[in-house]
């Protein structure tokens, strides 16, 4: 994804675009040495997160800093693997079809799709994974706010179609996996992310 020319945010904005990025990059693929020691190593008062988030959401912060600190870059790939790859199914999908109505998961990839090609978005050459896993939701959010700088009511409109309803499902059941570890607490500061987005998209 291409981003349009320099806009500077305000720091809220970029905060937002921020965790968006590393939510991202947590979901792709296994969080290496040098990730996991710049969690651990990152602004603890929350300057590096929105705001208004002085509750719940920092809590979870400073507990992912804490975790990621404690974390082997090859127990959390051999976790990450585990929960999200395994061999043939997956004990956790990354798929928001996955918490969706079997009936609407059709739709919701033609809407993705649709609204991917509206925005000038393509998937690489070579990927044949569909648009739906969050790790790609999330990149396309971050690109929204600071990379097209795209109007509120349109990130809100993507949030509440794509994110919203599978996210929390989602970090529910790596919080609940008796094997989480390290993604519990991804997955804690994940669900207050998009609880604080979803109550500041309805203000």
């Amino acid at each position: 994804m291409e981003d349009s020319p320099s806009v500077v945010l305000d720091a809220e904005e970029r905060a937002r675009a921020n965790v968006y990025s590393l939510l991202s990059r947590l979901f792709v693929a296994p969080a290496d040495t040098d990730l996991l020691r710049g969690i651990a190593s990152a602004d603890e008062s929350g300057n590096d997160a929105p705001a208004q988030d002085a509750g719940e959401f920092a809590l979870a912060w400073r507990d992912l800093m804490k975790t990621a600190g404690d974390a082997q870059g090859v127990a959390v790939a051999e976790e990450y693997h585990q929960l999200f790859v395994g061999t043939g199914r997956s004990e956790i999908s990354l798929y928001m079809g996955a918490y969706t109505a079997r009936s609407s998961v059709d739709t919701m990839l033609v809407g993705l799709r649709g609204f991917l090609t509206e925005h000038g978005l393509q998937r690489r050459s070579g990927v044949n994974e569909p648009e739906d896993h969050i790790a790609m939701l999330f990149e396309i959010m971050r690109f929204l706010i600071d990379g097209q700088h795209t109007a509120v009511d349109q990130q809100k409109w993507f949030f509440d179609r794509f994110i919203w309803p599978g996210g929390v499902p989602l970090c529910d059941a790596i919080s609940e996996h008796s094997q989480a570890r390290f993604f519990r607490s991804v997955a804690r500061f994940t669900k207050c992310f998009l609880c604080v987005e979803h109550d500041a998209f309805d203000m």
